[in-house]
């Protein structure tokens, strides 16, 4: 699947996701997650290693929208505070 980042071209397909993502360890989530390969990631984490796009210039609904394309399902921690 290709996809733009501020103007630059990416390419990508999910099964490059779950093999760059394996042995990875999750960041903290702060509300939203998707599941690669049974854990749960924060979608810039895994957009940025996956495709070394800077996580500045990414936004984790740009990043979810990105991986929804491949599959991937947007998940959110729902908090009591």
């Amino acid at each position: 699947m290709r996809f733009m980042v501020n103007q630059k071209e990416y390419r990508l397909e999910r099964e490059d996701v779950e093999k760059r993502m394996r042995g990875i360890l999750p960041e903290p989530i702060a509300k939203y997650y998707i599941v690669v390969r049974g854990r749960n990631y924060p979608p810039k984490q895994v957009l940025s290693i996956v495709s070394k796009i800077d996580r500045i210039e990414l936004t984790t609904m740009g990043a979810h929208e990105i991986l929804k394309r491949l599959g991937f399902d947007l998940r959110a921690i729902w908090s009591n505070h």
